[in-house]
């Protein structure tokens, strides 16, 4: 009987031994996005809750609040030192942008937070595709550059922007920018300290507010990213903040720590636009 028992017991163990080698295809495959994210300037603001990385299906997002229907890394430990490996759970498709988003204490995430994209190539600051799919269940080395000064800021600036005329239908992206002095080179352009990206498209009017040190600005300026773009050339001005006083100038804003200049207001008139 026990020499029976015995046989049953090891004719169990070599069926689901078997069992465990074939590939029946019912398990889920597990889809991933993973690289590192590299700080590479500042510090971690006081105010710092989290930082994730997101993956984005759409962007800039029909609406820049909306942050459902994406991929999230889970909290990283920035304080372990400079570079953080993540990886992000998502599902078979393409991402328009990987990025890394701060959150402030006692506020929800939103995308003013980013302090890094995915760019695929240090020579590019645009967001670069990563696609995912079951030939490539996990695309690795998506590595992020993000700078804390981004978020280390005491201050903002705040308005809205009003467009006339038709919307360039190669339109991508409006990026919407602060900077001390006007850029006249494009390191100056790259500066984007001082720059928001979640900007909504094909819209009447829409609302930024930018995070900024405290100090002053004399240049508030909205841009437009066409869909062939190779550089910073590409890049197409569609308006500035005025000076109420001269229109035909860019306007000066000064804002003090723990404040907000609200009102500076942007008119974009298409049909006045130079394409490059």
């Amino acid at each position: 009987m026990v020499a029976k028992l015995h046989r049953a017991a090891v004719l169990v163990a070599v069926s689901l031994l078997a069992a465990c080698q074939v590939d029946h295809g019912l398990y889920p495959v597990r889809y991933e996005i993973r690289g590192r994210v590299i700080f590479f300037a500042g510090r971690p603001p006081a105010n710092t809750d989290r930082v994730e990385v997101f993956a984005l299906k759409e962007f800039p997002p029909k609406d820049p609040q909306n942050l459902l229907y994406v991929g999230q890394s889970g909290a990283l430990n920035y304080t372990k030192g400079d570079t953080v490996d993540y990886a992000i759970p998502v599902s078979p498709t393409a991402y328009d942008l990987v990025g890394v988003v701060w959150k402030e204490k006692g506020t929800n995430w939103s995308l003013t937070g980013l302090m890094g994209i995915y760019t695929g190539s240090i020579s590019s600051f645009f967001p670069a595709r990563v696609v995912v799919s079951k030939e490539h269940p996990v695309v690795e080395g998506v590595d992020i550059f993000a700078n804390w000064e981004v978020v280390s800021k005491d201050a903002a600036i705040s308005g809205t922007i009003r467009y006339q005329g038709q919307w360039p239908t190669e339109t991508t992206m409006i990026l919407v920018a602060a900077y001390r002095t006007r850029p006249t080179t494009e390191f100056q352009y790259l500066l984007f300290e001082n720059m928001d990206y979640s900007q909504p498209l094909f819209v009447d009017s829409s609302y930024y507010r930018l995070k900024v040190g405290a100090g002053g600005y004399n240049y508030v300026v909205a841009f437009s990213v066409p869909k062939k773009v190779s550089g910073l050339a590409d890049l197409v001005t569609l308006g500035y903040y005025r000076d109420p006083s001269d229109p035909l100038r860019p306007g000066a804003v000064s804002v003090k720590s723990g404040s907000e200049a609200r009102g500076v207001d942007i008119l974009v008139d298409f049909g006045s636009v130079s394409s490059p």
